[in-house]
């Protein structure tokens, strides 16, 4: 969703998504939209994304619906506004995560390096706590995971027909508001030449008379 290619590839990505869940899937477990944790707002490809998969899932899927807020050391980092949300998701469970890897692949490289030697203890204990975090983290997720009830996924499939159904006829209604307008543009354009050249025949008949 979002794609910088346009709205085009966008229909293209939502008609994957429809196709990929009629084709192997007779039931969807959980959604799990992974947002930035420290910017204030969901942005605005991940809340164009979120409006676009709400076209096509229905709410009794909103239960099986979870976000995971990434880059987050500590709950005092999180930054994110509740209001965002959609309200459909308000009740939705929250995870935070400070990726672990990322900080394992910093401490090797401040590891080796012999002027970090001081702080070397530090990030050790630093990136263990992560570690540590995100495993009570996944604990929590799959805890959650485990008591969802799966949804069918053919109100998605009929969810998806119907939105392209209704773009259709919305694509069709603004093709005919188009040649409308242009129409009514031609019709004008007529009618002015139409009143200039009565008009100039009436200035001519007025001259004759004159003369």
């Amino acid at each position: 969703m979002a794609d910088t290619r346009g709205l085009q590839q966008d229909e293209i990505h939502k008609k994957s998504i429809a196709t990929l869940i009629q084709t192997h899937f007779d039931c969807l477990d959980a959604v799990v939209i992974l947002a930035n944790g420290t910017v204030p707002r969901l942005t605005v490809s991940t809340d164009y994304a979120l409006s676009t998969l709400s076209s096509i899932f229905p709410k009794t899927l909103a239960k099986n619906i979870a976000f995971i807020f990434t880059n987050l050391s500590s709950p005092l980092s999180w930054n994110f506004s509740q209001d965002s949300v959609p309200e459909i998701l308000r009740d939705a469970p929250q995870y935070l995560l400070d990726n672990p890897i990322a900080l394992q692949k910093k401490y090797v490289e401040l590891k080796n390096n012999p002027n970090m030697t001081k702080v070397r203890t530090e990030c050790h204990r630093a990136m263990k706590a992560s570690e540590q975090k995100a495993l009570e983290m996944l604990v929590d997720l799959f805890d959650w995971l485990d008591g969802l009830t799966p949804q069918p996924t053919t109100e998605i499939v009929s969810l998806y027909e119907k939105s392209q159904e209704i773009g259709a006829k919305i694509s069709n209604i603004l093709a005919q508001m188009d040649q409308a307008s242009a129409k009514k543009a031609e019709i004008d354009k007529f009618m002015t030449a139409l009143k200039k050249d009565s008009s100039v025949s009436s200035h001519l008949s007025c001259t004759r008379h004159l003369i």
